[in-house]
């Protein structure tokens, strides 16, 4: 008898707190996946595979959440059993994006071997994770990118390409001097220039980074 009214009182808080019983337990998966409970996790994957398309409230796949908290074993588990490796979230970022995020580029190494496509359109501005990462200093995933066959010359929502976008965010130091090198390199357009008619190399001027003109300049030659 105690134990029927336990369960009920446990039922009526679910329900008065807004979540059916199937909505706490899709919940508490998503936490776990969180929390890197990866034998709890698979455990239930096992028993059911949709879980591996759930979704939380940002969008995010079980996959997208184990890599945005850093358990890296936990994500070749997901991949290993057929977790979407090109699933987006709400705000269109992928598992590359992610990786350039949370500074991890072992997480790119993994989502790349596994089939991610470095051509996707991501992002709310519609740019790519080649974009992303070379706006935020990402040397070693940008060069990952690269050798996986990212659009370098693609134009996001904003009017930048990943060139214009190291120049214009980066700080003109090593890592974004290496970044565009490697774009530069690459074949990247050094005169794509901006909805202003700013290249590259007028950003470089502005900004008074040295290294960045020399190297824009020298590719110029």
């Amino acid at each position: 008898m105690l134990r029927g009214l336990i369960v009920v009182s446990g039922l009526v808080f679910i329900l008065l707190n807004g979540l059916q019983p199937a909505q706490a337990q899709h919940q508490t998966f998503l936490e776990e996946v969180a929390n890197g409970q990866a034998e709890t996790v698979l455990n239930r994957i096992a028993k059911d595979m949709l879980l591996l398309e759930a979704r939380d409230a940002e969008g995010n796949t079980p996959l997208l959440i184990a890599a945005r908290n850093g358990h890296v074993s936990l994500v070749r588990d997901l991949l290993a059993i057929g977790a979407d490796v090109n699933a987006l979230n709400n705000k269109a970022r992928d598992i590359l994006n992610i990786a350039t995020t949370t500074r991890t580029p072992e997480l790119a190494r993994i989502a790349l071997a596994a089939g991610a496509d470095p051509t996707m359109v991501t992002s709310v501005y519609r740019g790519s994770a080649l974009i992303y990462s070379s706006a935020r200093g990402q040397v070693e995933i940008v060069r990952m990118l690269i050798e996986a066959g990212a659009p370098l010359n693609r134009i996001n929502a904003i009017g930048w390409t990943a060139l214009l976008e190291a120049v214009i965010l980066g700080d003109g130091s090593q890592p974004y001097v290496e970044i565009v090198s490697l774009l530069l390199d690459a074949g990247a357009d050094r005169d794509q220039a901006d909805r202003d008619g700013l290249t590259p190399l007028d950003h470089a001027r502005q900004k008074g980074y040295g290294a960045l003109v020399r190297l824009l300049v020298r590719q110029g030659e």
